[in-house]
């Protein structure tokens, strides 16, 4: 079993090595072409050199050489950019095109070395081979063994063609050949560095696709809505199948970005300062716009990666549409009277108490008044409860009509409700209640109703320096409405 999975790691190893090769080998293919584009130009330069510049030269056989490396240059370079089209069916066969390569490098060096060992004949130089070396080196990075081999035969070669001729004395011909060898090795680290950096880039490249694959086959297969989006702009970069058939799109027409979706367009400005913080945002509860105008509540996962160079957003989606309908119904049943849609007591209280903290902390005044249903009970038995809830229901309709949206009005028992009159004065809190007492006073004239409609208030006016509880100011309210409605009493 063991050497059956260290046999499948062998030829993964192996594909990937040729992998490699075949793209390692395309690109110094390519590089070859763009040298040979140069040498072409350049030897033309060269011819001139040789058939004006050095016309006269005493030593002839230097010149006849040189011209001779110029036009095997000039020749060659000709020949590969005429036949590069033609490569096509050997870039992909990595033995032939490895094959031309190193045919080519070796002519190149060999070029060089032929070209200096020429320069003994005249001016002793051996700058030519040296550069030949390390541009082979940079710009050709071939397989360091490859490399090696045509640097030795070259090399050996050069040493003796080097010893062969006249260099002046033994001192000269032995720096010489110290430094070209000198050269030629650090020529050889400077080819086995870039090729592993090559190498390196390769694999590293193979890994970030292998990743982007395994990413977008996870988008596919996950069974929720999922969308992978630029941090920048928006821009949908991946979305699977399950998300297109949750925004209601269109596999051949997908929206650009995801800001169309946000209902509150300010939203998406919050979720990339989170992300840019803490990296992810989980259980972000968000609504969002289809495209036909209505909208549904969505639980989303935001999770920040790096995806093709750039920081994205990766995002799971969760349809809580319903889940937040009930829980908006909930709220609704545990905020407002069923009866008269007012809030109820509980809720009542506590927007009581924050608007009673803010008032306290900015020195601002407020009213509470304190209301009752009079003769509810007289109407409850001679008319039924159903008319009792009626009437209950058409008091507080014709306050709330006549509040403004900064007040507050909640249902505080059976026929009992408080009004808060924010940033208001007693005086105006009073205008207000005329408001209200001339709307009944118009109905009881109509007599639509067999009863009257009629309710009892106190007052009570909250300023900067009061040291009262709620409780003891909604006392003190109850007391100024019992006292209104005994004196209707007595007046009746």
């Amino acid at each position: 079993m063991s050497s059956f999975f260290s046999s499948i790691i062998t030829n993964r190893q192996y594909t990937k090595n040729n992998e490699f090769h075949r793209s390692n080998n395309l690109l110094i293919l390519s590089r070859i072409k763009i040298a040979s584009i140069i040498l072409f130009f350049l030897t033309l330069y060269f011819f001139y050199i040789d058939i004006f510049l050095l016309e006269g030269i005493p030593n002839t056989r230097y010149r006849y050489i040189l011209t001779s490396i110029h036009l095997l240059c000039f020749t060659i370079s000709i020949v590969y950019l005429l036949i590069y089209r033609k490569l096509s069916s050997i870039k992909d066969n990595t033995k032939w095109s490895t094959s031309i390569i190193n045919i080519y490098i070796f002519g190149y060096i060999l070029g060089g070395a032929v070209a200096s060992i020429n320069s003994q004949l005249l001016n002793g130089n051996t700058s030519t081979y040296l550069i030949v070396l390390i541009c082979a080196a940079v710009i050709f990075p071939i397989r360091p063994k490859h490399f090696f081999m045509i640097l030795c035969i070259i090399h050996i070669g050069f040493l003796l063609g080097l010893s062969s001729m006249d260099v002046g004395n033994r001192f000269d011909l032995v720096s010489k050949q110290i430094n070209t060898t000198g050269t030629a090795t650090f020529a050889f680290i400077l080819n086995l560095v870039f090729y592993m950096y090559r190498k390196k880039e390769f694999e590293s490249n193979i890994k970030i696709k292998q990743s982007e694959e395994n990413l977008r086959n996870l988008f596919e297969v996950n069974p929720f809505p999922q969308t992978l989006s630029s941090l920048e702009t928006g821009e949908i970069l991946l979305i699977n199948q399950k998300a297109i058939d949750f925004f209601y799109l269109s596999t051949e027409k997908i929206l650009p970005n995801l800001n169309t979706f946000y209902k509150n367009k300010e939203e998406r400005s919050t979720i990339i300062e989170r992300l840019k913080k803490d990296g992810s945002a989980e259980n972000y509860t968000l609504e969002l716009e289809n495209q036909d105008g209505s909208s549904r509540w969505v639980l989303v996962n935001y999770k920040l990666i790096d995806y093709m160079d750039k920081q994205c957003i990766l995002a799971g989606l969760t349809d809580i549409t319903d889940v937040k309908r009930k829980e908006e119904e909930l709220l609704r049943h545990a905020s407002f009277d069923m009866l008269t849609g007012a809030f109820n007591r509980r809720r009542g209280m506590e927007l009581l108490e924050n608007r009673y903290q803010m008032a306290k902390m900015n020195h601002q005044e407020f009213v509470i008044c304190f209301v009752d249903v009079n003769n509810l009970k007289i109407v409850n038995d001679q008319f039924g409860h159903q008319e009792g809830d009626e009437l209950v229901n058409t008091i507080c309709q014709i306050i709330n009509q006549q509040l403004d949206e900064k007040d507050l009005l909640f249902r505080y028992g059976g026929d009992e409700f408080i009004i808060v009159f924010f940033e208001k004065s007693l005086d105006h809190a009073e205008d207000y209640w005329k408001q209200i007492h001339q709307k009944m006073y118009e109905i009881n004239i109509k007599a639509s109703k067999p009863y009257q409609l009629s309710v009892s208030h106190g007052l009570f006016h909250y300023h900067s320096g009061i040291q009262l509880s709620l409780e003891e100011m909604i006392h003190c309210a109850d007391k100024e409405m019992y006292i209104e409605k005994n004196r209707v009493k007595n007046f009746c």
